[in-house]
């Protein structure tokens, strides 16, 4: 599955995340939004705070990792349409911001997964989980520097000490269970393709 070793010792990805094609593709892109349309809808059920846990968050994330980065940065854009026209959540001002952060999440988690190197020295499955836990890291970096852009865009600069204060400190939980729980969940998916 994975490509000869290089010179270096280190193995590129491009083999080890092949993204899913055709019907699958699209299969999988259905699923996963329907996902993060169900997942949020129950953390509002239950009373729980989605700035806290950000659930709409894993299905795209999951699905920069089994996607091309097209189809994963669609996931990113239309998971959060479809679930404020189908639950009203998130809000018509929270979903315009929301769009585009989504979509780089995914789309960044896409292509940072296939451009880094699988690291000498771990087991398969362990370099396979590490890569997409960086993959992750930098796809949220890349997510939260868009939404801030499209926050100050609709919503002022004056407001980007509103921003730290209620949506980045309360978000810490659900990005550390992000690092957590994607990485492995999504090896695990990808393996079963």
């Amino acid at each position: 599955m994975y490509s000869p070793t290089s010179e270096r010792g280190i193995k590129p990805l491009r083999g080890a995340y092949p993204t899913a094609q055709g019907v699958e593709a699209w299969v999988g892109a259905v699923v996963l939004i329907a996902v993060g349309v169900i997942l949020p809808y129950f953390v509002h059920a239950f009373g729980a705070s989605p700035r806290v846990l950000m659930p709409m968050h894993f299905p795209v994330l999951i699905a920069g990792v089994l996607l091309s980065p097209i189809t994963a940065a669609l996931v990113g854009l239309l998971t959060p349409a479809i679930s404020m026209g189908l639950t009203g959540y998130p809000t018509s001002a929270q979903v315009m911001r929301m769009m585009p952060e989504l979509a780089a999440y995914a789309a960044v988690t896409s292509v940072m997964l296939r451009l880094l190197p699988m690291w000498p020295g771990l087991s398969e499955r362990a370099g396979r989980i590490a890569a997409i836990a960086v993959a992750v890291l930098v796809a949220m970096i890349a997510g939260r520097l868009v939404y801030v852009a499209f926050y100050v865009l609709t919503a002022g600069p004056e407001s980007l000490r509103f921003f730290t204060a209620v949506l980045i400190s309360p978000a810490v939980p659900g990005i550390i269970a992000q690092l957590v729980i994607v990485p492995p969940l999504a090896d695990r998916i990808h393996r079963s393709m």
